[in-house]
């Protein structure tokens, strides 16, 4: 393949792997706790994968397929970014905001105070 077109190449899958990226943490860690996180977390966490990922892809085709040392190591720090992915949406599930819904569904208790009678 002609270098030239290598790299819009590259850009094309970065930007589909960002993609993918968002989607899958979304699907399983749940859209409600990627939502609850801090936009720094998401987006330094997504970068960082796509990143691995076009990178994987740029060393196996400058080396013509074969698994070096670079390839490896892109490939160990994509499963620690996932990890990291996985540990920050777990925090976020632990420490996520109580509904207040839930105070409405028990009924109110009513306690009276009733002065005893004397009997004579």
């Amino acid at each position: 393949m002609p270098a030239r077109f290598l790299r819009p190449l590259l850009i094309v899958e970065f930007l589909i792997a960002l993609q993918v990226v968002f989607t899958c943490w979304s699907q399983i860690g749940g859209q409600y706790h990627l939502d609850l996180m801090f936009w720094p977390w998401k987006m330094g966490v997504s970068i960082v994968a796509a990143l691995l990922t076009t990178a994987i892809t740029a060393n196996l085709i400058r080396t013509d397929g074969a698994i070096g040392r670079k390839t490896w190591l892109y490939g160990t720090l994509l499963l620690a970014t996932i990890a990291v992915a996985g540990i920050v949406t777990y925090y976020y599930h632990v420490n996520e905001p109580q509904d207040d819904d839930t105070q409405d569904d028990q009924p109110a208790t009513i306690t009276s105070l009733e002065k005893p009678s004397a009997h004579t």
